[in-house]
């Protein structure tokens, strides 16, 4: 349809005198006319002006548009008219017929709810021709993607008498839904061509469609291509629909051209990086099979070393040169470096809650620093690590200059206060009763605060606790805590009573140092028979050393990088109370991606644990228990070791974790299968094989399913023990909060 925009202006007198260009004419009425089904408040909220406003006919030619866009009206035609102190201006509208109905003519594979879910048109919505257009093609692909190859489709509209409105027929001719019959492949000698078919989704029996076949055809060319076929080509495919059988057949042609393998590699221009390290980054190599997928992650490589410099506008033109006699291929890579780009600044949007200090001290680049790729990506996986984004995009901005530019920090805020009340059940704990306050962005400010209370037959909780990350301004984290709990141990009942404060400097971005003094009563009572002579109160005094290395990516869900950490811990002698040991504990976690989301996890753990006075010795609510969710799975809890605990632990865990439901950035639920295998011992205990007795290591092995709550992930695991002794349960559920590791 034609839009016609006609402006009348009915104020001679002022354009003879003068006065429009002498002095501001102000706007004194806006006039909507000829409108019937869309409200005026709608057109006005739309139009972008208002009364009293400086008229100009750049504002009332773009007031036109800004209408016009809203997509409701065929015609627009302004008028302007003086009046005294001014103008009057009115948009006479044309409103686009309506549809009355939109009717399905000939359809039986799928039926009239189906196609009116795949149109954009709408009945009681303006009518418009070109999206009638779009909704046949759609239509058409619907019955294409179901095997109707010869589909036609055919839109017609006539008008209601009564109202005027407008009536949509579809005719729609469905033909016969038609398979492949067969699918040829001519000119395939380098491959078995069932190798190549494998790779093609255009395969027998299943429905011809187009745009697979396409697909396929690039998916040939780049596996030739990654076997070094570099001239690799495909013709024209022949389509031939057979009607009276019903079938396509299919016909590719392939032209393989020579396998080539990788002659001299040479850099040109290249200033700012050495041709050594520019080599280290060549996935292809001198001598071996040229693939077109290595070469590209190469350049890739080479981009993002120079962009950790800051040449993100380099350029890079390779070459390929080929010697047909020998089937070798020369690379000539020419750079264009094109200079550094500084950053101006940094700016910070889409925050409502979080406070732009919080944000920008994570960067790990400021104002005047090149560009540097690899820290700006870092400083996104430290954001999304803070657990207060959803989503967040950072983004370069010109300014004018090509060699500065800023950076925008787009963040979506999600949810970081939980208040809950209700029951929970943990397979340790049994059912507890839970009142739960978190805040992990206290007043926008990074603050976390904690209030937990848990009540339960085997498990009473009251605990405190508030973080601080950046102490004073400084990136030194500052923690206390405050608890009381009452824990079942199966054998005796454990009550501690305590708090602790915690500090400790960031000394890299992923390097850290953590300080924790720790004070708290500990009363062991209702003891079983055989281990009364451990009923007692003492108090406990210890400072702890942690030293932290985490380069994960996400520490809600990792998929690489790893987490070390060493602690040492002190307790008793200069600091007091009542008991004297040390304990040394190593934890090492690493994560690999393997293909898509797929994640393999590993873990090692080992501890010991000593006393330095031979009249206490390490307290038995001080030692290392194996067996349960955390450990090993399989097994009950604190089942594998002695009864009573070891001063020697070893557990290593191995995962395989893969994504069921994702949404936006996030798995939601994953599955898993995992292997543990750990143990615990008395000195004189200590036996690294595998084996059912008390002192062997223990072997599980299992699968699980994690779901990703906004605050934490809830695991449900089921293991099975391979070393267990006859008559011991063999498998055992579980169910936790957080993660394995």
């Amino acid at each position: 349809m034609m839009r016609k925009f006609i402006v009348l202006f009915f104020f001679f007198m002022f354009l003879l005198s003068g006065y429009l260009f002498s002095s501001p004419v102000e706007i004194r009425e806006i006039e909507i006319t000829g409108n019937k089904n869309v409200q005026t408040k709608k057109i006005l909220k739309a139009l972008g002006i208002k009364k009293g406003e400086e008229y100009s006919e750049e504002m009332v030619s773009e007031g036109l548009q800004n209408i016009y866009e809203l997509g409701f009206f065929e015609n627009i035609t302004i008028e302007v008219f003086e009046v005294e102190g001014g103008v009057n201006v009115t948009y006479i509208v044309t409103e686009k017929s309506l549809i009355k109905r939109i009717e399905f003519k000939g359809n039986k594979e799928f039926s009239d709810g189906k196609l009116e879910k795949e149109i954009e048109s709408k009945e009681k919505e303006s009518f418009d021709n070109r999206k009638m257009q779009e909704d046949t093609e759609k239509i058409a692909t619907l019955y294409k993607e179901k095997g109707y190859a010869n589909v036609k489709v055919e839109p017609y509209t006539t008008e209601d008498e009564k109202s005027g409105m407008v009536i949509m027929t579809f005719f729609i001719t469905e033909g016969k839904q038609i398979r492949i019959g067969k699918v040829n492949l001519i000119g395939v000698e380098a491959f078995n061509t069932k190798k190549i078919k494998k790779k093609m989704k255009t395969k027998k029996k299943k429905f011809f469609k187009q745009g697979l076949l396409d697909e396929d055809l690039r998916t040939i060319e780049a596996y030739y291509r990654d076997k070094g076929f570099l001239k690799v080509h495909l013709g024209t495919p022949i389509v031939i629909h057979d009607e009276e059988k019903a079938k396509i057949f299919v016909t590719l042609f392939v032209h393989e051209g020579l396998k080539y393998t990788v002659g001299d590699i040479q850099f040109q221009d290249n200033y700012a990086v050495t041709t050594e390290n520019l080599e280290k980054d060549l996935e292809v190599k001198r001598g071996e099979i040229f693939s077109q997928a290595k070469f590209e992650r190469s350049m890739f490589n080479i981009h993002d070393r120079y962009a950790e410099k800051g040449y993100i506008l380099m350029r890079s033109d390779p070459e390929y040169f080929t010697d047909d006699e020998r089937k070798v291929v020369n690379l000539l890579i020419s750079i264009n470096e094109q200079g550094i780009v500084y950053i101006d600044r940094i700016y910070v949007e889409g925050n409502v809650i979080t406070k732009d200090y919080v944000i920008k001290r994570e960067f790990l680049v400021k104002g005047g620093d090149p560009f540097n790729v690899k820290k700006i990506r870092r400083t996104q996986e430290k954001l999304y690590n803070l657990g207060f984004f959803s989503d967040i995009v950072i983004e370069i901005s010109e300014t004018g200059d090509p060699h500065r530019a800023n950076l925008i920090c787009e963040v979506t805020e999600q949810r970081t206060g939980l208040l809950s009340m209700g029951a929970g059940y943990s397979s340790q704990d049994g059912l507890l009763g839970t009142f739960q306050i978190t805040q992990s962005n206290f007043l926008g400010r990074g603050q976390r605060i904690d209030l937990m209370l848990e009540f339960g037959k085997k498990k009473t909780n009251y605990q405190v606790s508030f973080t601080e990350p950046w102490f004073l301004g400084k990136h030194v984290l500052f923690g206390i805590s405050v608890y009381d709990t009452d824990r079942d141990r199966d054998y005796y009942r454990e009550m501690r009573t305590g708090g602790n404060i915690r500090i400790g400097p960031h000394l890299t971005d992923i390097l850290s140092l953590r300080f924790t003094y720790t004070y708290e009563r500990v009363k062991i009572y209702d003891a079983l028979s055989l281990y009364k002579d451990y009923e007692r109160k003492e108090d406990s005094s210890s400072f702890t050393t942690y030293l932290i290395r985490d380069s994960r990516d996400n520490i809600f869900d990792a998929s690489r990088g790893s987490r070390n950490s060493i602690s040492f811990q002190v307790s008793g002698g200069i600091l007091g109370g009542d008991t004297d040991f040390v304990k040394t504990f190593i934890s090492s976690s690493w994560f690999f991606p393997t293909f898509w989301r797929f994640v393999l996890a590993c873990q090692l753990r080992y501890g010991i644990a000593s006393s330095f006075s031979h009249s206490t010795g390490v307290p038995i609510y001080e030692r290392f228990y194996v067996g349960g969710a955390d450990t090993v799975r399989g097994y009950d809890y604190r089942e594998i070791g002695p009864p009573l605990g070891g001063v020697i632990m070893f557990v290593s865990n191995v995962e395989y974790k893969f994504p069921i439901v994702r949404e936006k950035r996030r798995t939601i639920l994953q599955g898993a299968i995992f292997l543990d295998m750990g143990g615990s011992w008395r000195k004189r205990d200590v036996n690294f094989t595998i084996g059912s007795r008390d002192n062997q290591l223990k072997v599980g092995i299992g699968v699980g399913i994690r779901f990703q709550t906004p605050f934490f992930p809830v695991r449900l695991d089921w293991g099975y023990g391979l070393n267990h002794k006859p008559g011991e349960d063999k498998s055992q559920w579980y169910f936790t909060m957080g993660q394995s590791f």
